[in-house]
């Protein structure tokens, strides 16, 4: 696996609003910074073997998260698009992609760690 293709985020995240991921996961989305969103975006877009189109990165949305209260581990996939516009041929292009984490919450602080793994084929 390769270890450039790793992102880690942190936050400090109260008891109480951590308990209401269980219900809501895509409330962690609202909970990321504008500078982390942004580094994620960035991290993401550097992943990208074809920059064609200026791709950007949106619309996240968080599937599978999964907690293990007595491990305090857990894990998510965070899905994103791939929107492109292609200037010069009026033509534009989206897909979707996504990414898992790992993480862990220990007093208040939330760690999660990806790797990321490019499904575009390359020869």
């Amino acid at each position: 696996m390769n270890t450039d293709a790793t992102i880690d985020l942190r936050l400090s995240i109260p008891q109480i609003l951590f308990s209401s991921l269980i219900e809501n996961p895509n409330t962690l989305i609202d909970l990321f910074s504008d500078p982390q969103i942004n580094r994620l975006k960035a991290f993401l877009f550097d992943q990208l073997k074809d920059k064609d189109g200026s791709p950007e990165i949106g619309e996240f949305r968080i599937s599978g998260w999964t907690y293990n209260e007595q491990h305090r581990t857990g894990t998510f996939r965070l899905h994103f698009t791939i929107n492109r516009r292609f200037c010069c041929s009026d033509i534009e292009g989206c897909n979707s992609d996504y990414i898992d984490f790992d993480f862990d919450y220990v007093h208040e602080e939330f760690n999660a760690s990806a790797h990321y793994f490019n499904w575009m084929l390359d020869n």
